[in-house]
């Protein structure tokens, strides 16, 4: 039936049978999803790709255009994964860009249930038989029977399911207004690897079929501070992992005095930071949760009586509008007033211990001194030149082996590399080394968005409007969603300050990761979260509430949709 008819009544009755029945096509689509196993970071990621391939091929219209969906391999990819997508093509340019993931975390929490975690129904079955286990508020979900239980429901193939469906009915309509493009991708839950090739392929898409786009749109599961308002989010929080390198100075720790503790210094760095708030950002009532530490370790592999040579961690830091360059600037100083404190009170302790042994009391030799990681290896270079810089080439070649083999992970090399460039470096004194790691998520907020059209400006509004006449149920617009999501690959600002920032304190940027920051750039687009009501993500108790992935979230999806592409809206208010 056509989208564009001059039967005015006829388009009434199409815009109707879009959502009419549309719950079982999600059903049909959800339990099926579910069932496919694609563990993030693993072999498992590419059963997808078989599923997703099916379902398109088993629609008409993909049947007649088999150009219009298709698989787009990651290059150089450890687990040989792909980006699936499909594509509506209707009348002129403008283009609506549906996403989400289709990786999911671990069941290793699910114990004896692991077999039920990818089956729903038999899941609620098992996990009935324990309620009385369950927090209190997960039980009462439990036996209320309006939620569905299962690893991947809510984050995120529940929201998948939507896209498809909905991509599905749009593909039985006769001249339709615009397009509609409908991307899956792996690897979310770990370095966005299919998302950072999904903006490649976007390219590729947008010049093969000329397509403007127009905003995209997640389904990510949406979580709720009010239990009886949902949220939407027009923008994602960004990431950032400093990493912080340690050297110390050996002695026997009958000599502690001799020496210098890496491990004292990085906790101290530990304390200044663990949810430092100067560290978070906050901007018109929302603010990114303060920065938490993911990794710390001494660096020693054998035991002994000396003190360990180094010690090393990684520190996660959520953005809502810093980027590399500043932050680096902030953790500096941090750690400069770490050196510093640490400093004097050795010494404090020191002339204490000194003075109760009636002997001569002196200064201990140490300074404080932080570089960055280019400027540790700017050091090595200066002193040692290509013969440093072959040898640097190889550890990272090396290093790189040993990452894509899983011998080492990713947070690990960056150390491995700092130690590469050491056996270069005169200087042995203690000094704290800064860089980042992997990965790096820009903040996104329609906010930064200076040319964004009113439809996209004040999209969230008429949703929100729509959900309230519509469901009786109120939504809240954030300009942040703080759960980290591939939004944040929509656009980007300061494009050459963040690629020159990166290149200098990441070590692997270039050689096991890379963002295409520039392509980013030139496809900048507006962006929406719009995704049913989940909880306990990542957990047993992992649930999306049905009325949401049945009813209400393909409305107010399909609503967005047609607000953007210029459909008519009055059937649906």
């Amino acid at each position: 039936m056509p989208l564009i008819d001059t039967k005015k009544g006829r388009e009434y009755e199409m815009r109707n049978s879009v959502l009419s029945g549309i719950d079982q096509d999600i059903a049909d689509i959800f339990y099926d999803y579910v069932k496919v196993r694609s563990d993030t970071f693993s072999d498992l990621e590419r059963d997808i790709e078989p599923f997703l391939m099916d379902f398109f091929n088993h629609i008409d219209y993909f049947k007649i255009n088999p150009e219009y969906f298709g698989t787009y391999k990651i290059k150089n990819d450890t687990f040989d994964r792909s980006v699936c997508w499909g594509l509506v093509k209707g009348v002129g340019d403008d283009t609506v860009v549906l996403i989400h993931h289709n990786d999911i975390v671990d069941v290793e929490d699910f114990k004896t249930l692991k077999p039920y975690a990818y089956s729903p129904k038999e899941l609620e079955a098992e996990l009935l038989k324990i309620k009385e286990d369950l927090l209190p508020e997960a039980r009462q979900d439990l036996e209320s029977g309006n939620y569905i239980f299962g690893r991947g429901t809510a984050d995120m193939k529940g929201g998948g399911s939507i896209q498809l469906a909905l991509m599905k009915r749009y593909s039985e309509l006769e001249n339709l207004k615009g397009n509609v493009l409908l991307i899956s991708v792996p690897d979310e839950e770990n370095l966005s690897a299919g998302m950072l090739s999904a903006v490649l392929l976007l390219k590729e898409l947008k010049e093969k079929y000329k397509l403007n786009y127009l905003m995209m749109i997640n389904s990510e599961p949406h979580q709720r501070v009010n239990s009886d308002v949902g949220v939407l989010s027009e923008g994602s929080v960004g990431k950032m992992m400093p990493f912080f390198y340690v050297r110390g100075f050996l002695s026997h720790v009958g000599k502690v005095f001799e020496g210098f503790n890496p491990v004292s210094l990085l906790s101290e760095i530990v304390r200044k930071t663990e949810l430092n708030l100067n560290l978070s950002d906050f901007i018109e009532n929302e603010a990114s949760p303060p920065p938490t530490w993911l990794y710390f370790k001494e660096r020693k592999y054998n035991y002994d009586v000396s003190l360990p040579p180094s010690a090393g961690g990684c520190l996660s830091i959520l953005t809502l509008n810093r980027e590399p360059a500043s932050m680096l600037d902030s953790i500096r100083s941090i750690c400069n007033d770490a050196f510093t404190e640490l400093i004097n009170d050795m010494n404090e302790k020191h002339r204490i211990f000194k003075q109760r042994l009636n002997k001569p009391i002196t200064t201990l030799p140490w300074k404080a001194k932080v570089v960055t990681f280019k400027e540790l290896y700017d050091e090595a270079y200066m002193e040692h030149g290509e013969i440093f810089k072959d040898t640097y080439c190889k550890a990272l070649q090396d290093i790189k082996e040993k990452v894509q083999a899983g011998d080492i992970s990713m947070i690990e090399s960056n150390f491995y590399l700092v130690e590469a460039i050491y056996d270069f470096i005169n200087d042995i004194s203690p000094r704290i080394v800064i860089g980042l790691a992997p990965p790096y998520y820009p903040n996104v907020s329609n906010l930064y968005i200076k040319d964004c059209s009113d439809k996209a400006r004040y999209l969230s509004n008429r949703i929100m409007d729509y959900s309230l006449k519509q469901f009786n149920q109120p939504y809240s617009r954030e300009y942040f969603f703080t759960g980290i999501s591939d939004l944040s690959y929509t656009s980007i600002k300061n494009s050459k300050t963040i690629s020159e920032a990166l290149e200098g304190s990441m070590p692997l940027f270039g050689s096991l990761y890379f963002i295409p920051i520039e392509e980013i750039e030139s496809l900048s687009m507006p962006c929406l979260n719009v995704g049913p009501w989940g909880k306990d993500f990542h957990k047993l108790t992992e649930r999306v509430l049905k009325e949401d992935l049945f009813h209400r979230s393909p409305a107010l999806l399909n609503y967005a949709i047609s607000i953007l592409l210029d459909w008519d809206t009055k059937d649906l208010l």
